[in-house]
């Protein structure tokens, strides 16, 4: 049995007993303290596995005190050692969560068998928290938002991103309903549908609905709902993911237009595409090929323009090879958002 423990206990003689038989089972004693304020400096120095933690000890704060805030300060999971056995203390005792109690006097074997399960079991609960922070980390760093809800449709974890896009903390959104931390509605102002219980439920996925945000604003998302299991299989709740919309509208607006441009080029008919302006800002290869004129010679000029140039081939070829194909007119708008 190996693992860092802290004696405290405001009697030496019984805290140098322990400190030897603990030693004897094959534990390192970090330290041993007679009050609150010593326990929380040798815990804050040497990091101890678990406390053996008197109940009665001196000072302002009594072990049951101590062993609260070395649990939030320290996560140092603690064994009540105790004289007292009424309902009040061991009530007091048992709402700090302690590893195990053991009532004065104790035999060799029971404080070995308490140890032993008490290091075993703050091993397990450190893998835990590792495995929760690393988590928690990722979930931190992830672009989109994620939301954790229970079944009740209650909000239990929010990561930084969902914090982002709807402007809730989840201090402010744990325990509440998904629907009022999210305020989405579609194009037809629909409301987020009911998370569907059912066994047989699926993921389901939404593109361009607005979610409205605690100061007043909104913003276009795309968002899914996937329902949460257990190991066993047992359904514990959903998953929502939020992604802010506006990456994906600007790649498929791009993509759009490198469709449009692919097509306009590849068109097999001689074309010119005009500005608000009536000014020529691109031409395609059909018709560079039928007129065999440079392109810069073309892009900027009117119409109009090509239709009095001095070149015949411009003035009368090219002019009547347009009218055999086409012009098309891009919009000042598009032009614009370029």
């Amino acid at each position: 049995m190996k693992g860092k423990v802290l004696i405290v206990e405001d009697e030496p003689i019984v805290a140098l007993d322990l400190q030897q038989e603990i030693e004897q089972f094959g534990c390192e004693v970090v330290g041993l303290a007679e009050s609150a304020d010593e326990a929380l400096m040798v815990a804050e120095a040497n990091r101890p596995d678990l406390a053996l933690m008197d109940v009665r000890i001196i000072g302002s704060m009594d072990g049951i005190q101590t062993a609260r805030l070395l649990r939030h300060s320290h996560q140092v999971p603690v064994i009540f050692l105790t004289s007292y056995n009424d309902e009040v203390t061991t009530g007091r005792a048992a709402k700090e969560m302690p590893y195990g109690y053991l009532t004065k006097p104790f035999r060799s074997r029971e404080l070995k068998a308490a140890l032993s399960v008490g290091l075993h079991r703050a091993r397990m609960d450190a893998a835990k928290h590792c495995s929760r922070d690393a988590m928690e980390a990722t979930m931190g760093s992830m672009r989109e938002g994620v939301l954790s809800v229970s079944l009740e449709h209650k909000v239990r974890f929010m990561n930084a991103a969902a914090e982002r896009l709807t402007g809730c903390a989840l201090a402010a959104a744990k325990d509440r309903l998904l629907y009022e931390v999210l305020e989405l509605s579609d194009e037809r102002q629909r409301p987020l549908p009911e998370l569907n219980n059912h066994e047989d439920a699926r993921a389901t996925e939404e593109f361009g609905w607005a979610l409205k945000q605690i100061d007043g604003g909104s913003v276009l998302v795309d968002f899914s709902v996937a329902p949460q299991t257990a190991l066993s299989g047992e359904r514990t709740g959903f998953v929502v993911t939020l992604r802010d919309a506006s990456e994906r509208l600007r790649t498929q607006a791009i993509e759009d237009t490198f469709d449009e441009m692919r097509s306009f080029d590849q068109a097999p008919m001689a074309m010119v595409q005009l500005d608000e302006n009536s000014r020529i800002v691109r031409v395609n290869r059909a018709l560079l090929r039928e007129s065999g004129v440079a392109l810069e010679s073309l892009v900027g000029r009117t119409l109009t323009g090509l239709s009095m140039d001095a070149d015949p081939r411009i003035a009368k070829d090219l002019m009547h090879t347009l009218l055999k194909g086409g012009t098309s007119v891009i919009p000042a708008r598009v032009r614009a958002s370029n």
